[in-house]
């Protein structure tokens, strides 16, 4: 019996243990324990993953931080952050297309969150959905009524969007919430004048000036508006009360004077131009382009204007001191007056201001070779050469600077260093050939001398200068005057008044012998110019005829002049 009943408990304990492993709803326990601790583990890899996504970013680590925010996304996709920080990497990299698809899904998640809102707004407006941008932000604005920004960045997308009355009255919501303002009147006067409506946008300033009669600048646009309307006397009258208000203003004044000019007004015309002209604010750009058109006439030699034109420019480089055309544009207008002097000042402050002026640096020892001033040439294109080491021009330049200063081996090595840069340019390399030859003459190396003007005349044949200096020199040595007589005359067949001609083809006559025929050119050379050295010829010409009484006479006269 103890033996049976043991046996039965055994049983019943043993059905009662599996009932209780099989019963349903401790199966349902342990089931709902495991998808406890799974859950835990899924939201611990979560911010794992996370927090080593974010610090990947940081570092500026962007693909591997783009691979942890994904295994975000896997884990739960209905997390919008992972979707929102992978848009703004892709944003980042400008690849526009992802940061679109990956912002729209945080903003589809959580629309309440205002920076998916804007992240995704801004996203759509780069990839020019400009209809969809307009809807996210029409979205912010009933979420916060009185936020302008979302009413700035509203009215941008009616604007891209060619929905210009929209954004006119999204700029009027915006004078709703803070009143009439600069930044709304601006805007809705630009897109009325986008519109082709004037007598709107020039309706919107004046609303404006209305609670701000003292703001210059929108006057100035409002001149502008008016004149589009081709309302002159509105503008006229605009622009007269703006220099009211601020008399400095030098727009108003240069526009002024344009009114003054179109209405025959000389006096206030020049008057309005030349206090524009003072105005520290007006640029020299500006100004500068006001006086070309006086220079222009100016240049083609009609000079009624030149004295005011001159104040201007002197007013020009007294306000903008440093600016580099406002002093050329003076320099080139003293060169063509005449004023050598102070245009050479002027030619210097511009290559100071930019030594890198090659034309400034010309003009400038052009000038200087104009004046003699000798000395100055030798510094100042020696200075040039630093700047311009292979141009040709500043070689030549400065070798004649030599030349005149007698020295003459100085003149020669530069020649020969700066001829070899010469490029297609036969006249240039006619002329340094030709300094090169007179240069040699002078230290009497008279066959280098002959070969430098052969080679002269090789490039430019008819170089009249060249043809009368060997000649001469040629009739000075008394060798080759056949040759020499023949480019002589070539040279009074070119220039028959020029009295230097005249007179080396004389003298080349007198060495030839032929006394009678030298006499009358020159008498010739005589009768156009006096010189120390004319007389001294025809005094040796006419003792040569035998007339020895005319010779003593035009002897005496060399004596009285100055070589």
């Amino acid at each position: 019996m103890r033996k049976k009943l043991i046996i039965f408990l055994f049983f019943n304990f043993g059905f009662l243990y599996v009932y209780a492993q099989n019963n349903p709803f401790n199966l349902l326990l342990e089931k709902k324990k495991l998808n406890v601790e799974e859950k835990e583990k899924d939201n611990y890899l979560y911010k794992n993953y996370f927090y080593s996504a974010l610090k990947e970013k940081s570092l500026e680590n962007y693909d591997q931080a783009t691979r942890f925010f994904e295994k975000c996304i896997k884990l739960n996709k209905n997390q919008p952050q992972p979707y929102y920080e992978i848009s703004q990497i892709y944003f980042f990299q400008s690849n526009f297309i992802e940061s679109l698809k990956y912002s729209k899904n945080a903003y589809l998640l959580n629309k309440e969150n205002k920076w998916y809102a804007l992240f995704y707004a801004e996203n759509l407006f780069t990839n020019k959905k400009f209809d969809e941008s307009i809807n996210v932000y029409k979205d912010l604005v009933k979420q916060e009524p009185e936020n302008e920004k979302y009413y700035i960045e509203l009215a941008i997308c009616h604007i891209y969007n060619n929905e210009l009355k929209a954004a006119i009255n999204t700029y009027n919501s915006i004078e709703e919430l803070k009143g009439i303002n600069a930044f709304t009147s601006v805007q809705k006067h630009k897109i009325f004048l986008e519109l082709k409506d004037f007598k709107s946008a020039a309706n919107e300033l004046e609303r404006y000036l209305q609670k701000n009669p003292s703001d210059i600048q929108t006057y100035e646009m409002l001149s502008d508006c008016y004149i589009l309307d081709n309302n002159f006397d509105k503008a006229f009258e605009v622009l007269k009360k703006l220099t009211e208000i601020n008399p400095g203003s030098g727009a108003a004044h240069l526009t002024l004077s344009d009114f003054y000019l179109q209405k025959n007004n000389t006096q206030e015309y020049q008057k309005e131009l030349k206090i524009a002209f003072r105005s520290k604010k007006l640029d020299a750009q500006t100004k500068i382009k006001k006086i070309i058109p006086l220079l222009t006439e100016i240049f083609e030699n009609d000079t009624t204007s030149t004295d005011f034109v001159e104040d201007l420019c002197e007013i020009l480089v007294e306000v903008h001191p440093e600016d580099e055309m406002s002093n050329y544009i003076y320099a080139d207008l003293l060169k063509t007056i005449k004023n050598i002097d102070k245009s050479i000042v002027y030619y210097k402050k511009v290559i100071e201001i930019n030594p890198n002026q090659r034309d400034a640096w010309l003009d400038m020892l052009f000038l200087e070779l104009q004046n003699k001033s000798i000395d100055s040439l030798i510094l100042d294109s020696e200075k040039a050469l630093d700047f311009f080491p292979m141009y040709p021009t500043f070689y030549y330049l400065h070798a004649l600077a030599h030349f005149y200063n007698k020295d003459y081996l100085k003149s020669i090595d530069l020649i020969k260093k700066g001829v070899s840069f010469v490029v297609d340019n036969p006249t240039l390399a006619s002329e340094m050939y030709s300094v090169l030859g007179n240069a040699y003459n002078e230290i009497e190396e008279y066959i280098n001398s002959d070969k430098a003007y052969e080679k002269s005349l090789y490039f430019l044949p008819e170089n009249v200068t060249v043809l009368n200096n060997y000649a001469y020199y040629l009739s000075l040595r008394g060798e080759n005057l056949d040759k020499a007589k023949k480019m002589s005359k070539k040279t009074i067949e070119m220039f028959p008044t020029e009295a230097n001609y005249l007179d080396t083809y004389a003298w080349i006559l007198y060495k030839l012998n032929k006394y009678e025929e030298a006499k009358q050119y020159m008498l010739k050379a005589i009768e156009i110019s006096e010189s120390k050295t004319f007389y001294i010829h025809m005094s040796k010409i006419l003792e040569k005829l035998g007339e020895i009484q005319e010779s003593e006479k035009y002897k005496l006269k060399s004596e009285e002049l100055e070589d």
